[in-house]
C-alpha cells in the first residue's frame, strides 16, 4: 500500500491523507442539490483553492478552469454523463462556466506534494 500523502490547501484546510480530502469534497457535493449555488464561504474557499492548484499545472497558454476569474460555484449535472452524475461547475466572472473534477484536482495536489 502507498504512503499516505497529507493534503493542504491555501484555504487552510488540511487532511492527513488524500482519501480524507476526497471524502470532504464528496460530502460537500452531497450537501447541495443540482442547480444550487455554493453558498457557504468555507466551501467556496476550499473549491477555489483546489481549482487554483489544478490550474497551476496546466501548460502555458492552455485555458484554465478559472478562466477570467471565479464568480461562484454550482452543482450541476455532469455534461459527459447527463442525468447520471452531478459535479461542481465553476462559473467565471465573464458568465461562462465549466465543470471540474475534485478527484483529478486532488490527484494534482497529491502529485505536487509527493514530488517535494
Amino acid at each position: 500500500m502507498g504512503k499516505a500523502i497529507p493534503i493542504t490547501l491555501a484555504s487552510g484546510r488540511h487532511w492527513a491523507k488524500k482519501g480524507d480530502a476526497l471524502a470532504h469534497f464528496k460530502d460537500m457535493l452531497g450537501r447541495y442539490r443540482v442547480g444550487d449555488k455554493v453558498n457557504e464561504s468555507a466551501d467556496h474557499a476550499d473549491l477555489a483553492a483546489l481549482l487554483n492548484v489544478y490550474d497551476s499545472v496546466l501548460p502555458a497558454g492552455h485555458q484554465t478552469k478559472a478562466g477570467s476569474g471565479i464568480s461562484h460555484f454550482e452543482k450541476r449535472w455532469d455534461v459527459d454523463h447527463p442525468g447520471h452524475t452531478a459535479c461542481f461547475f465553476v462559473v467565471r466572472t465573464d458568465g461562462t462556466s465549466i465543470d471540474f473534477s475534485a478527484i483529478k484536482a486532488l490527484d494534482v495536489v497529491a502529485r505536487l506534494l509527493s514530488s517535494n
